[in-house]
This record gives structure tokens, sequence and C-alpha cells, in this order.
């Protein structure tokens, strides 16, 4: 049954949502064949030479997501507009496949209305043994519960906002590992994602600025996508340097430096959980 409707308000970073699983059959891929006139023999019942059948076209896979979110309930009364999709496609789909969707969002953004806000999602197509078979982002605009400035929403769901890091650098002057491995740093500390970065300013230990951007920029910015952040900053530890060896995560600028500042990063990275964990507001 259809759940419960969701508004901007009821979405949190780093939530996640497994959709009930389904099963890919012929028939499904004959009717997407039918819509979209791709009737190309790979995606054909009749598909010869094919190991393990005919492959099903890979926007199915996309579709398919919008139609379960819709079946869900969770949007139905306060979806305004799909904003975006980046999909990609990692391994064929095939008929028989036992396949659930898990959505994570990695972002909200209220707009400058008050009514309604977005919604940034990262989306797996997976087997039920949890191959990840395509991937990828997309954003929502959904409505409100009710009018509201977006001060009064909490900061950690707008990560790499000037509140979200003035919020932080609050936690961080608390911090004794921050203050005693940065003592001798005089500069500035990038944390960014695709499209959005703040700088920390530094000097000896303490933080003299927390904004999108200062006039010097940062000697280094640590990068990750999206979802990458949301999982270290909401998962059960700080695996930072697990997640940059994976290549999730990446520095760009002075690398000694950021090197040199490694226990900072990890401090950083603890007071950032410690946020999300408290859901503060500032």
């Amino acid at each position: 049954m259809p759940g419960t409707t969701r508004y901007f308000e009821d979405f949190r970073l780093g939530e996640c949502v497994h959709s009930p699983e389904f099963t890919l059959t012929v028939d499904d891929l004959t009717d997407f064949a039918r819509l979209s006139g791709d009737r190309h023999p790979m995606h054909l019942p009749s598909a010869d030479g094919l190991q393990d059948g005919p492959i099903a076209h890979g926007p199915l896979g996309l579709a398919r997501y919008f139609g379960t979110v819709h079946e869900s309930g969770a949007l139905r009364d306060s979806v305004i507009a799909l904003l975006d999709t980046n999909w990609r496609y990692l391994a064929p789909l095939r008929v028989g496949q036992r396949l659930h969707y898990r959505t994570t969002v990695t972002r909200t953004r209220r707009a400058s209305a008050g009514d309604r806000g977005v919604v940034n999602r990262w989306i797996e197509l997976r087997t039920s043994g949890d191959q990840t078979l395509q991937q990828g982002s997309s954003a929502v605009l959904v409505k409100a519960h009710g009018v509201a400035n977006a001060d009064a929403d909490p900061v950690a769901n707008t990560p790499f906002s000037p509140r979200w890091a003035r919020a932080l650098a609050t936690l961080l002057e608390k911090d004794e590992l921050f203050s005693s491995t940065t003592e001798l740093f005089d500069g500035g500390i990038g944390l960014a994602s695709e499209n959005d970065e703040v700088v920390l300013r530094v000097y000896r230990g303490a933080i003299i600025e927390a904004a999108g951007r200062t006039p010097a920029g940062p000697d280094f910015t640590l990068r990750g996508a999206e979802h990458s952040w949301a999982g270290l900053l909401t998962g059960p530890e700080n695996d930072l340097i697990v997640r940059v060896h994976r290549g999730e995560f990446w520095a760009v600028g002075d690398t000694y430096t950021y090197l040199r500042l490694t226990a900072a990063l990890q401090a950083i990275v603890d007071n950032l959980r410690v946020m999300h964990r408290a859901g503060a507001t500032a």
C-alpha cells in the first residue's frame, strides 16, 4: 500500500530507503520496446546467441525507478518538478533478475520562496545479491509543510553552505586535536562536493573565517561526490582514510599541506559527524 506523502522538511541527509523487490519480465522488455520504439533484437524475447537471454533497455531501469517512487506514495501529493538526472549503466539488466532501488538523500535546500525545496538523491539499482547495475543522482523539487526561512531548517541538511561552515567552525573551536594539529598553520582548508565549496581560514589553531569563499582561497581542498560525503558523515564510523584510498575523496591544491594536516581533517570529519548526529541548527 502507498505510504504517507513526504514534504521537504521530512527528508534528512544520509537517510536511506530500500524499495520492494521486483523481477524483470519478458513483458517489461516488450512493453518498453513498444513505447520507446527501440526494437533492437538484443532487447526482444527472440534474441539469439546472447548468454542468459535478452538484455533490457538501459533506460528501463531509470524509468522504473520513478514508477516505484510514485507507487510508494512518498511524493505523490508533494512533488512539483524533476530537476535533473545523471545516470550510469554499470552492468546489463536481464529477465528474471530480482532487483530493488536504494535511495540516499544527499542534500536538501529550501527555495528562497520558503514554501518548497530541493531534495538531492543518490540512487542505486541493485540485485538481490547487492550488485549495483545502475546508479546516479536525481534532484526533485517538493512542497514544504509551510512557509519558512532556510535558517529554520537543520543546518546538517545543507552541507557546503556558509551556515554549515560556520556551525562546523563553532564546534572546532573546542576541539583540542584540531587546534594542536593546526597551531603552525596559516592558510585555508577547502571542503567541496561536485558543485559547492566552503573554506575554513585558519590561523595558528583558530578558525578566523568560515565562508563559501575567502579572498586568498584554500591552500588545498578535500573533494568528494555528494553521496560520498553523505556516507562519510552519517555512516557508522569516520572512515575518511579508507574512502580516500577507494578514490571517493581526493585533494586539490597543495598536497604537501594536505598530507601534513591529515589529523586536522580527521578532526573536521569527527565534528561534522557530531553535528549531523545531533541535527544541529545554527
